[in-house]
């Protein structure tokens, strides 16, 4: 592992830029206004999307944002690696040390950071009141921000883990309820050399902030003819997060509701307020946003569209929301060949580490898999530890949805996932299989949100009665599901548990881990995680390794900004072992 520093520059703003055309608009880093006037609008808006596929060459697991997504996954106990000798992403799966020292730690940070700072120059530039023309420019500012900000506030916080050393040593800090430095298009640089982290009731105004201007930039436009855009149904689906991460956790914490209404009305706070008597009101306003989105106009996959060989999981269609999309010309796709998307994710990619020459192919959970019915369509994209090699099985089952043949796809193990695909199906030419598009939205979250919203605003019942529609609709064959879950947290057990098999890679449960306070258990009799990956939280405390650390050199150049503490596994917890 490299233990080399890189320099953090986010708060400074001076991140590398998009291209070197707008290095030279923005030599130093700080857009004076007189600098964003003589921009392009349209390159700034285009620099944001555009911004999510740079990458390094200097650290082996960076393909830039979309590679948080296997972060994320990968630390859940939803995917493991078949061989982790080629895993790049082997630091949070295993819970080894993720301390602010470390490369990745900068790495992640100057990735948002600059990420923002592409929305903050467009927000710069833009003027809604004097050129209505720039609303869409400006929700668009608005989503990716309110994005950005809401997955660092909740990566970042630290959450209680019920270790008791860590716990302590995060309270002893004074920590506890700080997400990270807000920096907007007004920030200068000494206020950014002095700018602690914000408390979670100030960001989270601040995001809801961005997501009500947004709404109200895109309200009565079209929705984008491009996916790596964002209209009103992806602020829609944004606001559906955001409520239902702020009902549950005023459910859970109800300290942190007080804690909300006693600063409601703080003058130092420039930011829309809450405006909410309960967490049931955020529970409502999640149900009735997802709804929203759903209403903008999308659809759940079919059971053809998700096992295409060729267009699965790599193009957009009209379930997908919002997407970031990798095109033949993007550097990931002309320069990159093993370090990439299809590389890490793509078991069919003969160029990838995913291949059965390297067998770093990603997999489902065992206990996960043995929770999907027969009935239920989506259990092939997984291997059955019944169907290997077994060539009746490959022709009945799977042959659908890859571009193998039985020889080769008779290499792989029990439940190794084909869900993802080079474009286009070309496995043996990366220029070509690389230039895959993402998703980050997708309808079929918004059912799944709204479900679980209804269940806890309106009763066990409606939510059960929304959750089985979904899955009876859309990914049952026979309409079979039930929701059996025992009570209200059975209920939520059962919504949760779809969208585990639904959103399966897409780098989204792990909020939900953190949110639901879920143990994540890789340990047991049984398991399919590698050894040094067989790692176990505790129940109702978040995984200490969920919880990313602050560069060091971030504090090193802002002072007021407290770093989190390093979650070393072995001095806190240990690799589980079989009695």
């Amino acid at each position: 592992m490299n233990r080399y520093i890189r320099p953090a520059l986010t708060l400074l703003l001076a991140a590398p830029m998009l291209t070197s055309c707008l290095e030279d608009t923005f030599p130093t880093g700080y857009a004076i206004q007189d600098q964003v006037d003589k921009a392009d609008k349209t390159f700034l808006v285009n620099s944001i999307p555009a911004y999510l596929n740079n990458y390094s060459t200097s650290y082996n697991y960076d393909i830039g944002v979309m590679g948080f997504n296997i972060w994320r996954d990968a630390s859940t106990a939803d995917m493991p690696i078949y061989d982790n000798s080629y895993d790049y992403f082997s630091y949070m799966a295993s819970g080894i040390t993720l301390g602010s020292q470390w490369a990745l730690a900068s790495n992640i940070w100057q990735r948002y950071y600059s990420l923002v700072q592409k929305t903050n120059l467009v927000m710069q530039a833009v003027d809604v009141e004097a050129n209505p023309q720039d609303a869409e420019a400006a929700g668009m500012a608005c989503a990716y921000r309110a994005n950005a900000y809401m997955e660092m506030a909740q990566w970042y916080e630290y959450k209680m883990t019920g270790l008791a050393g860590l716990d302590d040593q995060a309270k002893a800090a004074g920590i506890m309820g700080l997400t990270v430095p807000i920096v907007t298009e007004n920030t200068s640089e000494a206020e950014a050399r002095h700018n602690p982290r914000a408390p979670f009731y100030t960001m989270y105004r601040f995001i809801l902030t961005d997501l009500n201007n947004g709404e109200r930039y895109c309200y009565g436009k079209a929705e984008p003819q491009s996916k790596s855009s964002a209209g009103l149904g992806v602020i829609y689906g944004l606001q559906a997060r955001f409520w239902l991460l702020m009902g549950t956790r005023f459910q859970l914490h109800p300290e942190d509701f007080d804690t909300v209404v006693a600063h409601e009305d703080d003058s130092d706070i420039p930011y829309d307020k809450f405006g909410v008597a309960s967490a049931k009101a955020c529970f409502e306003k999640a149900a009735a946003y997802a709804r929203k989105a759903i209403n903008t106009g999308y659809s759940p996959l079919s059971e053809t569209q998700w096992f295409d060989p060729k267009a699965g999981f790599n193009s957009v269609n009209n379930a997908w929301m919002w997407a970031d999309i990798i095109t033949t010309d993007d550097g990931l796709a002309t320069s990159m060949v093993w370090q990439s998307w299809v590389s890490f994710m793509c078991p069919e990619a003969t160029y990838g580490i995913a291949c059965s020459s390297y067998n770093g192919y990603r997999m489902i959970d065992n206990r996960l898999f043995d929770q999907i019915s027969d009935s239920d369509w989506r259990k092939s994209t997984w291997i059955s530890p019944d169907d290997v090699a077994d060539e009746n099985s490959f022709n009945t089952k799977y042959a659908r949805g890859t571009v193998l043949n039985f020889d080769e796809w008779s290499k792989y193990k029990a439940y190794c996932g084909f869900k993802y695909h080079p474009a286009n199906g070309s496995n043996s030419v990366s220029t070509v299989g690389n230039a895959v598009s993402i998703p980050m939205m997708r309808v079929e979250e918004m059912y799944l949100i709204e479900a679980e919203a209804i269940g806890r605003a309106q009763g066990e019942g409606a939510g059960r009665a929304a959750l089985e529609s979904f899955v009876n609709t859309y990914r049952y064959k026979d309409g079979s599901y039930r929701s059996t879950g025992a009570g209200i947290e059975g209920f939520i057990d059962d919504v949760f548990t779809q969208k585990r098999i639904e959103l399966w890679g897409e780098g989204l449960i792990m909020w939900d881990y953190r949110r639901l306070e879920k143990a994540i258990i890789k340990g047991y009799p049984g398991t399919n995680f590698p050894k040094l990956y067989q790692v176990n939280s505790l129940p109702n405390y978040v995984a200490p390794w969920t919880t990313l650390s602050i560069p060091e050199s971030e504090h090193n150049y802002n002072e007021s900004c407290i770093l989190n503490p390093d979650p070393s596994i072995g001095e806190f917890y240990q690799v589980w072992t079989e009695e």
